[in-house]
């Protein structure tokens, strides 16, 4: 495998690359941070990948440096660039595919199970309160939960999750940290390792078949 150059774009501070930064460091791949909201974006000819994190942000209200960021992720599809979008990044990329947006009738907070295509099922963060709706049969749905039946697509080199696997139990304290009560875990969420170990196994997977 080669080493790769990944840009890891952030909506929010305490929102970072959690898990995939061991992942990264393990691999040799080096990532670099760019921060949207502060109108900080990769050059595409410099880099071999985009993953995009999540915000408490709503793509429906997409102010100036989230256009500009709708912008990017589309010239990296028109690439077939790999890009794996997280909770907000997997809608900025569903939106850019083609899918509409819906509010969730009732939102995915904390840990809840989802069921993969292979009927894989795994306990995952979850932290949104709208999903997308993919009508176009050249993007694969491979993950679904009770609450809102496409958690995961694939499309092309592409790959959108509405859940957070990068959250490791570290990266869950930095939340609780910056949005306190607002933050839908607590402190009896370190009973969720066997759940944390079944994460860090299927996102590397994930990530070293998407950027090889």
């Amino acid at each position: 495998m080669s080493n790769l150059t990944i840009a890891i774009i952030q909506h929010h501070p305490a929102e970072g690359a959690g898990r995939i930064a061991d992942w990264a460091s393990i691999e040799g791949h080096t990532l670099v941070h760019f921060m949207a909201p502060n109108n900080c974006l990769p050059r595409l000819d410099e880099i071999d990948g985009l993953i995009i994190l999540g915000g408490p942000m709503d793509v429906v209200d997409c102010p100036s440096w989230m256009r500009a960021e709708l912008a990017l992720i589309n010239q990296a599809v028109q690439r077939n660039m790999p890009i794996l979008g997280i909770c907000l990044g997997a809608q900025l990329l569903a939106s850019t595919l083609g899918a509409s947006l819906s509010p969730l009738k009732k939102p995915e907070l904390g840990w809840q199970r989802v069921i993969f295509d292979n009927n894989q099922l795994m306990q995952v963060p979850q932290w949104h309160y709208q999903g997308f709706n993919f009508t176009d049969a050249a993007v694969t749905i491979t993950a679904s939960s009770s609450l809102w039946s496409q958690q995961m697509f694939h499309h092309q080199r592409q790959v959108g999750v509405q859940f957070h696997p990068e959250w490791d139990t570290a990266q869950i304290v930095q939340l609780q940290l910056a949005f306190g009560d607002d933050c839908p875990f607590n402190n009896n969420d370190g009973q969720m390792l066997s759940a944390q170990l079944q994460l860090d196994t299927w996102l590397n997977n994930l990530l070293n078949r998407m950027f090889t």
